[in-house]
């Protein structure tokens, strides 16, 4: 298994040498944000929670990357978390020299995610994962949408069993007036087995640019809010394995206020 595990990183690591000795290699554009969020009546970690979030992402002629950090705190310090994913996406249209589009897909990409976090709050609970996900990944040309992903992966799991998952990202911008808006986010669907249950998850964020009104220009500040929905979070349904650990409440239902500065 551990064999297994690391086949994605040294995928990885050799398509970043070979994406090193390209001389055509460029990024298009990036994007760089910290996101402070505040919520309460979170389940199975703790009922109210301040979440700093450190975000990347870029888009590039060998494919695109995403990647954040995310620290969790929960009321009066009981819960601790810190969870980051780093997702490198290498488009298959520029390695064999040709974009593969049909209909209303753009591009397809070899798909990959390292997901790495520990937790612990003062019952003496710890916890800590280094999972290795990689699939395919699809762009999407929708109207309305300024950018739509699936991506499709094999999950090697540390502490429960591998499993299959399902992502869709997407983002949606417009206009009220001349109040720009954001709604974008994730989705993410996960097999069960035998130690877990299958879990869905639904992440959205809306967000308004304020930093116009006052003055900023060469960078962008947004309020709104981030809403979560989570089935079976963590995979804890019946008989599994998170529920001996975490407790028996399932589902999440969560609402946050945020602030989110892009640098």
């Amino acid at each position: 298994m551990k064999t297994l595990k690391t086949l994605p990183l040294a995928a990885a690591i050799a398509a970043g040498s070979m994406m090193a000795a390209n001389a055509q290699a460029e990024m298009f554009w990036s994007d760089n944000s910290i996101t402070l969020l505040y919520g309460s009546d979170y389940e199975i970690t703790d009922e109210d929670m301040t979440t700093i979030t450190l975000e990347h992402v870029s888009g590039h002629n060998w494919g695109d990357v995403f990647l954040f950090v995310d620290r969790h705190n929960g009321s009066n310090n009981e819960y601790k978390e810190t969870y980051g994913e780093i997702s490198p996406r290498i488009s298959i249209g520029n390695l064999v020299g040709s974009k593969l589009e049909f209909g209303p897909v753009t591009d397809v990409f070899l798909a990959g995610t390292y997901e790495f976090g520990t937790a612990e709050d003062n019952s003496g609970f710890s916890f800590s994962q280094d999972n290795y996900l990689y699939g395919i990944g699809l762009d999407w040309n929708l109207p309305g949408f300024k950018f739509f992903q699936t991506n499709f992966y094999y999950a090697n799991n540390e502490q429960v069993e591998d499993d299959q998952q399902v992502t869709i990202a997407y983002g949606v911008p417009f206009s009220v007036g001349s109040l720009d808006i954001m709604v974008d986010g994730y989705i993410d669907w996960s097999t069960g087995e035998e130690d877990h249950a299958s879990d869905f998850h639904f992440n959205p964020q809306v967000r308004a640019d304020v930093g116009k009104y006052m003055g900023i220009t060469k960078s962008k500040l947004e309020v709104g809010f981030e809403y979560s929905y989570w089935h079976n979070k963590f995979g804890n349904g019946d008989n599994a394995f998170p529920v001996a650990v975490l407790g028996n409440d399932n589902d999440e239902s969560v609402f946050s206020a945020l602030v989110k500065f892009h640098l």
